[in-house]
């Protein structure tokens, strides 16, 4: 019995001294490379066989990769591994491929006669070895098999079913070594990413924050305290909603449902609320925080201030959508009711005028409020308790100074001090909420008609130095419709006083180039036509606009000091001729009569060496011409704004010399006359050719004369004529001259 016993109790010693060794390895080991050699002499000593490879699975879809082989002293198996090395053996192919296609043990007791293609087997039979067997770790589903052990022997003998066991034990061992290290090295790599992605945010330009899903700020970067003046340790621990503005107070509760469904927000415009108390516009980006453990745990925010870019925005459209207004009225009073009435709530709570008296104190005032009430009080303040021009209030501030300024701040009481009239406009201040101002003058062909006030009330909105430049464009445009309803108040003057709107009082001189202008009405009284011009100078050049409106009559000259305002105002804004065009389209499809049509010529000139770069627009204008040395050339076409939604613009590119000429003209010169008399573009541009000789003056005054005379004296349609020649290189620095200009009244 003893003599039986004593092998199975030296086996079973065996047993136990390699499982404990292994045990050993796999808690010492940091990588699947570094155990992989001890492991695979472990199994090969207990099997008995001579060699052995690891392979490791990288991905269900890519070949098996050997991660290690192994072979006793007396056998030199490294042709083997060099060869499994030179193949690619994906999940079904070899040996291998079968123990992980299958999660079972694949036993090949006789090489020559494995069932499936065996492509290394040239090679074992030059080595002796016979027979082998895959264990795939661990065994069992396939889907989780993370490697295969395979063995090597040179003769096969059957293994015990314990031994087996015991192989597959150590399989499982090896399995979860293998699912340990690579969790580690995941977390590992997440915490570096976790770490570099850290040093990103404190780095970047954009304020970064997240927020769990309470909406309990959890990160606050230092971009953030650049933008909302809130440090990390104020804002870290806060509910999101000190951020908010008050008339937002449900949006972060929209914003967070929205991601709990995993959506994720890009460029989500809203408003946000600084430290110091001014609202600001933000563009969010709000993204889901996952947790490989927990899942969904937060949201990451990303806002890039976009105050100025809304403002810019909104001051384009605004300017576009109030010419129109500004100019709509003749009567004083109706026009300062408009313009004050048009900045609420828009730009402001409450908006006033208050006009110049003959006294020279301010008062008389016009206002308009969100609350009506505080409007009225606030009118009736200021007629009784006119301001003194030397005083400390803004409006006389703003007016001696003659520019445009802001108070950030009403509610300090220095400033209140100043800006109270007496205790009953204190009163008012306090009850209307004053909260920010800005006033800019109101100047207008050098006369001071008064200022424009704008204040924030009742919220926390805070006029900034950015603002200045759109108010004060405002403030020039709401001072010119004033001054021009004052000047054509009378009725028998209203023809005059439209006509005049239509064109520039006075032709801007550019330096370096010549202008003549011809400007003649042909209507009388309400018949008055739609043609316009304008030459707009530049810090490198000028914009040259000649434009016809469809119909006659007051609606007519009202659309037409529409567009040539609207181009004043995006001109500034815009660098592209045909881009203009294309707004002033877009204003003309909101036109409520028949006669919103124009066709506009739109041409920017900037210097460009010795002569002038023209990149000209045209949308259903007569033609311009070329004339230079080498003859002429028509410049056209496109098709009339106002009609479909899609402006229909050409676009022209070309250097105007010095000696050659740009000449422009509106449809009363082609069509002047009888239909018999009426004349081509092609016999403008012949003409124009013929006189470029002449100086401008005399051009202009031969091409009038000519469609005067096919009128028999009478024009019937307006006739505008600009002709623009660049100056030779010696006289681009001469004083300034006088441009020619002739229009009859």
């Amino acid at each position: 019995m003893e003599s039986t016993q004593e092998p199975q109790e030296l086996e079973l010693l065996r047993y136990l001294r390699s499982q404990r060794e292994l045990a050993e390895r796999l808690i010492q080991g940091d990588s699947l490379d570094q155990v992989a050699p001890r492991f695979l002499e472990i199994v090969a000593g207990l099997l008995r066989w001579e060699a052995g490879a690891l392979w490791e699975v990288v991905g269900q879809s890519a070949p098996l990769r050997l991660v290690a082989g192994w072979s006793a002293h007396d056998l030199d198996a490294r042709p083997l591994w060099r060869r499994s090395r030179e193949l690619s053996f994906m999940k079904g192919t070899g040996l291998p491929g079968d123990a992980w296609a299958t999660g079972q043990i694949a036993l090949a007791p006789n090489y020559r006669e494995y069932p499936t293609p065996a492509p290394r087997y040239d090679v074992s039979a030059e080595l002796g070895l016979e027979a082998a067997l895959a264990i795939p770790v661990p065994i069992g589903d396939p889907e989780n098999v993370l490697a295969v052990a395979e063995f090597h022997t040179l003769a096969f003998n059957p293994q015990s079913e314990e031994l087996m066991a015991l192989l597959a034990g150590f399989a499982d061992q090896l399995g979860a070594f293998i699912t340990r290290r690579r969790a580690e090295a995941r977390s590992a790599e997440a915490e570096r990413f976790r770490q570099h992605l850290a040093e990103v945010v404190r780095g970047t330009h954009d304020a970064v924050m997240s927020k769990d899903l309470d909406g309990i700020v959890t990160t606050w970067n230092p971009a953030a305290t650049r933008l909302y003046g809130y440090t990390a340790e104020e804002a870290i621990g806060r509910h999101i909603s000190f951020l908010v503005p008050p008339d937002h107070k449900n949006e972060e509760m929209v914003i967070l449902e929205r991601i709990k469904r995993g959506e994720r927000l890009e460029t989500y415009e809203t408003e946000r609320i600084r430290a110091d108390g001014a609202r600001i516009a933000v563009s969010l980006t709000v993204s889901p925080i996952l947790s490989p453990m927990r899942g969904l745990i937060g949201a990451s925010v990303v806002a890039r201030d976009i105050t100025a870019e809304m403002r810019r925005r909104r001051a384009q459209e605004f300017l576009v959508a109030a010419s129109r207004l500004l100019d709509s009225s003749l009567d004083p009073m109706e026009t300062a009711r408009t313009i004050v009435s048009t900045a609420v709530p828009e730009l402001a709570e409450l908006c006033l005028i208050d006009f110049r008296r003959h006294d020279g104190w301010f008062g008389d005032s016009v206002v308009a409020g969100a609350n009506p009430e505080m409007a009225q009080r606030l009118e009736r303040i200021r007629r009784e308790s006119p301001l003194d021009p030397a005083g400390e209030h803004p409006v006389a501030q703003v007016l001696r100074l003659n520019q445009p300024m802001i108070w950030r701040d009403l509610k300090a009481p220095e400033v209140a001090a100043k800006v109270a009239q007496n205790e009953e406009h204190m009163q008012l201040m306090e009850d209307a909420g004053y909260n920010s101002a800005a006033v800019v003058p109101l100047i207008a062909r050098g006369r001071i008609i008064g200022a424009l006030s704008f204040l924030h009330a009742f919220s926390n909105l805070r006029y900034d130095p950015d603002d200045l430049e759109f108010l004060a464009e405002l403030g020039e445009r709401a001072a010119l419709a004033l001054d021009n309803a004052r000047l054509y108040r009378e009725r028998d003057r209203v023809a005059r006083s439209l006509q005049r709107g239509l064109r520039p009082p006075q032709p801007a001189e550019v330096p370096g180039l010549d202008i003549a202008v011809v400007f003649e009405a042909a209507g009388e009284g309400i018949d008055i036509g739609g043609d316009l011009y304008d030459v707009l100078p530049t810090d490198d050049g000028c914009w040259i606009l000649v434009g016809d409106v469809a119909g006659k009559g007051s609606t007519a000259a009202s659309v037409s000091v529409a567009v040539r305002h609207s181009v004043r105002g995006l001109t500034r804004e815009i660098g592209e001729p045909d881009e203009v065009l294309r707004r002033v389209n877009e204003l003309l499809l909101t036109g409520e009569t028949l006669n919103d049509f124009a066709t506009v010529m739109l041409a920017r000139l900037q210097r460009e060496g010795t002569g002038w770069r023209l990149v000209l627009a045209s949308a259903g204008h007569p033609p311009a011409v070329h004339s230079a040395e080498a003859g002429s050339t028509l410049l056209g076409g496109g098709s009339v704004l106002g009609a479909w939604r899609e402006a229909n613009v050409d676009r022209h590119e070309r250097v105007v010399e010095p000696g050659e000429t740009l000449v422009l003209c509106t449809d009363g010169w082609l069509e002047a006359g009888p239909v018999s008399s009426h004349q081509p573009p092609e016999r403008f541009a012949e003409m124009a050719q013929s006189l470029s000789g002449l100086e401008l003056e005399e051009m202009t005054d031969r091409l009038r004369a000519d469609a005067v005379g096919r009128s028999a004296g009478t024009l019937r349609d307006d006739l505008v004529l600009l002709a623009i020649r660049p100056r030779a290189t010696s006289e681009a620095a001469e004083a300034p001259r006088e441009l020619a200009a002739s229009a009859a009244d």
